[in-house]
């Protein structure tokens, strides 16, 4: 392990300064030969846990590959259970087996959503934002511009801007003084709901 590792390149410095300044260390509890000792045992150590780490990898290998074997079998005998049972499911239950569930289909949404816009808290663009509907999945987002910001009456071709998952989200390309039109409609695996209220806003 690494911490073994860093204490054998420690004692063998200490080591090697000891040796270096034999003066100075003489007499002391700690002398170039018991250091050595130290580090000795620390090698001994450091290579069993080298010896266990490969040990385990073999049979983590080993294991992974019986693993591998044994869920075919189980596979095959989950699939002949079924067949037995193909007219009473319900029998499977003994085995252990359950059978996956049938997905929910919903229908498509109904409901009109509402539009939200206020400007960014940066002062540029705008966050727009929808209500979440229990029935969608995405919100598919049309965006327009108005050739006259005063213009009120007049709604814009609405272009497709955005299909998200998401009921909020930044619209930063806008440009100050242009009137800039929203509509989302909901939508799921049956289909799209009604279109919202086109909703406008002026930065």
């Amino acid at each position: 392990m690494k911490y073994l590792v860093e204490l054998i390149d420690l004692f063998t410095a200490l080591k090697k300064g000891i040796q270096a300044n034999p003066d100075l260390w003489s007499g002391q509890t700690y002398t170039p030969e018991s250091i050595q000792g130290i580090i000795d045992r620390l090698k001994v150590k450091n290579d069993a846990i080298i010896d266990a780490d490969n040990t385990a990898s073999r049979v983590k290998k080993e294991g992974r590959l019986v693993e591998s074997q044994m869920q075919a079998i189980a596979d095959k005998i989950i699939k002949t259970a079924i067949g037995f049972h193909a007219d009473s499911p319900q029998l499977l239950g003994d085995y252990g087996i359950k059978l996956p569930k049938t997905p929910v289909s919903r229908p498509r949404p109904e409901t009109q959503l509402l539009v939200t816009i206020v400007d960014d808290t940066d002062g540029q663009g705008f966050i727009v934002s929808t209500n979440v509907d229990a029935a969608a999945n995405n919100y598919e987002w049309d965006k327009g511009q108005s050739a006259n910001a005063a213009d009120l009456n007049t709604i814009p071709e609405m272009k497709f801007f955005k299909y998200t998952s998401k009921v909020s989200f930044v619209d930063d390309d806008v440009a100050r003084g242009v009137r800039y039109y929203y509509r989302v409609r909901a939508v799921n695996a049956a289909g799209e709901g009604p279109w919202s209220e086109p909703v406008s806003r002026v930065q």
